[in-house]
């Protein structure tokens, strides 16, 4: 019987994973993952790693992209076949969690931490997106559960596994370097605790493999370091983030910012769980887990990364939520191991399961409804573009990336411009040499984009102007339109705009 609740179990990670897989419109990073991945090897290293300012061009290793342009060859690349490689991910991870789970634990919590990586909107989110997050949390929850049967049996061929999936791991996200640190150092606290180093050389031979695996790439990491320190989009975390990820770790996610009304309600309940495992600490030193100091391994886990990242990105800003879903998953483990086995009275726990129940019902609608920044409905918007567009008189002009290449995957042969991010700020993050790699160019300004054609089709989003709005302005680009045209016409798709300009005459 429980091998069936184990496969109910996946069919509903599968199906909810599946949910308007095909009808949520690409956004940016999604139409940049197919752009690059449909190219050869060659095009993408150059992409990748051309200098830029003796910066690399692109900061993500290339494994996902290799993966996915092999997938891409046999699925094709519409959003259903280039996100269902997300999929396969999401659904593997949670069996990876069901075995992690009973390892540690017993086969109760091995359930119950697969139904937590089931549901969990974070986890969702990320295995329905064409990014290499969902590879990142599978190879991670892996080598986890990998290291603990290392530990456990002192088995050679686990470590070299071990080995393996680490080096897979540093190929797929450099962040992914922050959570292979805590097993690494929860190895040395439990030698300096057992005042014996066990196993050492089965751990430096997996270590020295990782690394080997790594050493063609070591040579750029440097360089793609530098795009992070030359000026980047991800801020310097405080207090705010740290409540964030809490929220995107129980009901969120980062890209995507839950109702304002539900927010309250998932925050509080976001301060439940880790109110559990306090109060399940003094349970598990009494009742240990099958793995000796497993009770101090999944906390490192699951706060090491976060920890690091937060003390780094004072310097060097790196804080990506998403990024830190390998630690969401370890977390979940830990949740799922003492809400079977902890000491909280049952009648809490069987109060609290419906609230959460409820909130990530809700949040998982919401998230599948969405459809405004950084998502709003681009294929509507191309289709009523290419419906509109005359060829001989018109351009359609973004007012950058964000939204030109989501519409430029939707309909490649439609011309389009986008105008080029301001050099040096924290937007500009699309290289001139990744540019040349996805065979699209930034054009340097809104007149060079618009090239004195009598009718300008601008495509921006309502964020944009709100922005300049509040600094009691004008959007440039609509205040350059207007003085030299005259607006005729807007069309709306959510809150993407789609305004025509019309000089006088034409």
């Amino acid at each position: 019987m429980s091998k069936r609740w184990t496969a109910v179990i996946l069919l509903v990670a599968f199906g909810l994973r599946m949910v308007g897989l095909n009808g949520r419109a690409l956004w940016y990073d999604e139409a940049f993952s197919i752009l690059y991945a449909e190219k050869e090897w060659a095009t993408m290293l150059a992409g990748a790693l051309t200098p830029v300012n003796g910066a690399a061009a692109e900061e993500h290793p290339l494994l996902y992209y290799a993966l996915l342009h092999g997938w891409m060859e046999l699925a094709g690349q519409s959003p259903l076949a280039a996100r269902y490689l997300s999929v396969l991910c999401g659904v593997l991870t949670t069996a990876v969690g069901f075995a992690l789970g009973r390892q540690l634990f017993d086969r109760r919590a091995g359930q119950a931490t697969a139904v937590i990586i089931a549901v969990a909107p974070f986890a969702v989110y990320y295995a329905q997106e064409a990014r290499m997050y969902a590879l990142l949390g599978l190879l991670t929850l892996s080598a986890t559960a990998v290291f603990v049967h290392a530990w456990r049996t002192r088995r050679r061929w686990a470590w070299l596994a071990y080995g393996v999936l680490a080096g897979l791991t540093l190929h797929t996200h450099h962040l992914g370097g922050l959570f292979l640190a805590a097993p690494a150092g929860w190895s040395v606290w439990r030698w300096l605790q057992l005042r014996r180093a066990r196993q050492w050389r089965g751990w430096l031979l997996a270590h020295l493999l990782a690394l080997a695996l790594l050493a063609p790439w070591l040579a750029a990491l440097p360089r793609q370091l530098a795009v992070v320190r030359q000026g980047y989009w991800i801020p310097r975390p405080g207090p705010v983030e740290l409540l964030q990820t809490l929220l995107v770790f129980h009901f969120s996610s980062d890209n995507q910012a839950l109702p304002a009304w539900l927010t309250p309600w998932a925050l509080g309940l976001s301060l439940l769980p880790p109110a559990f495992l306090l109060l399940g600490a003094a349970r598990a030193r009494a009742r240990p887990c099958r793995l000796p100091g497993a009770g101090t391994l999944l906390p490192a886990l699951a706060l090491g990364p976060i920890a690091l990242a937060f003390v780094i990105s004072q310097a060097l800003p790196i804080y990506t939520i998403r990024a830190l879903l390998p630690a969401a998953l370890a977390y979940y483990v830990l949740l799922a191991g003492l809400f079977v086995t902890g000491p909280a009275p049952t009648a809490v726990k069987w109060t609290t399961l419906p609230a959460a129940a409820l909130v990530v019902i809700l949040a998982l609608g919401s998230h599948y409804s969405y459809a405004r920044f950084p998502r709003p409905p681009f294929p509507a918007a191309a289709a009523a573009l290419r419906d509109a567009f005359n060829p001989a008189t018109d351009v359609i002009v973004h007012a950058n990336k964000l939204s030109f290449l989501p519409l430029h995957v939707y309909d490649r042969a439609l011309p389009q411009a986008f105008v080029a991010d301001p050099p040096g700020s924290p937007a500009d993050t699309l290289a001139r040499p990744t540019q040349r790699a996805l065979g699209v160019w930034a054009a340097a300004d809104l007149a060079t984009a618009v090239d004195d054609h009598p009718r300008v089709w601008l495509v921006l989003f309502e964020r944009e102007t709100a922005e300049y709005a509040a600094q009691g302005r004008p959007h440039p680009h609509l205040a350059w339109l207007a003085a030299r045209y005259t607006l005729r016409e807007r069309l709306h798709f959510n809150d993407l705009t789609v305004y025509l300009f019309v000089r006088t005459g034409a």
